[in-house]
């Protein structure tokens, strides 16, 4: 486990570049506190890992050493989903009931995950000592670049699952093109396909999640956010309906190295080309 919450690992000593990157689905721990004995159905255990985006550390972890300050969380997304809106739960019996907000504490033919009901003070607690601190590292280190470039940039990175996906390889999120200056997202998308990706842009389902929606405001604040959904099937040689068993039994899938690779290149190039883009779209204005 990294020592502090969240995970912020900045750029390699002179090579900053204005971009933050967020892997808000980047963790597969379990809060310190929960154990087997915390779940409802011992293969519930394995939803920790179920839940994280697939080997998103594997594309995302290390570009701070290509000039990005990396922001992420250690912990399951089913505990703390930083990237819905605080609110995004609901309430029966005194009890908080979610299958898709900011916890999970059902599934989605809402049989319960763990043993014991979550109550709101337990999950306000949570939220206090996880969800606040990601958005105020977040909040943190967007007013550092910006203060130090006159403007920040801000992607949203995470690998999407090959069911709800299909066959979208790469997908933008721009909340409909009101989160970045459009020249940002072509940017990205062209890059992409020049190393022979399929790219999309705010498909239904992936317009952007509550964190590109909270800080991308280009003109009042700044700050350009563009969410980043890369199809888990690239990054493996499972196929999707092994991918599911697997992931239910615990096991990890295989990786596909050279696709890896090559997205990781990919993102390479793309936070050198992002500084660019903007100088372009301020001439352009």
């Amino acid at each position: 486990m990294e020592p502090a919450f969240p995970i912020v690992r900045p750029p390699a000593p002179g090579t900053s570049t204005p971009v933050v990157v967020s892997v808000p689905h980047y963790g597969t721990q379990p809060l310190p506190h929960i154990t087997s004995v915390d779940y409802c159905e011992p293969r519930f255990e394995t939803f920790c890992y179920g839940f994280a985006d697939t080997f998103v550390g594997d594309l995302y972890g290390d570009l701070h050493e290509h000039g990005a300050t990396v922001l992420a969380t250690p912990f399951s997304r089913i505990f703390v989903d930083v990237n819905r809106r605080r609110d995004d739960f609901e309430q029966e019996d005194g009890a908080v009931r979610s299958s898709r907000g900011v916890v999970r504490t059902h599934t989605m033919r809402g049989v319960p995950i763990f043993a014991r009901p979550l109550t709101p003070a337990d999950l306000e607690a949570r939220l206090c000592a996880l969800y606040d601190p990601y958005y105020a590292a977040l909040e943190r280190l967007l007013d550092e670049l910006r203060a130090a470039h006159g403007y920040a940039i801000l992607l949203d990175a995470h690998t999407g699952s090959p069911r709800r996906m299909g066959d979208h390889q790469v997908i933008l999120g721009t909340c409909r093109a009101s989160t970045c200056a459009p020249g940002l997202a072509a940017t990205v998308a062209a890059i992409f396909t020049r190393h022979g990706f399929t790219v999309h842009e705010n498909v239904s389902g992936y317009t952007g999640g509550n964190i590109v929606a909270t800080f991308g405001q280009p003109d009042a604040r700044r700050v350009h956010a563009i969410q980043i959904e890369i199809n888990a099937s690239l990054l493996m040689t499972t196929s999707r309906e092994e991918l599911i068993a697997l992931i239910t039994r615990g096991g990890v899938p295989d990786k596909c190295e050279a696709t890896i690779a090559r997205l990781r290149e990919c993102l390479r190039d793309t936070l050198a080309a992002l500084p660019s883009a903007v100088a372009a779209e301020k001439d352009a204005s």
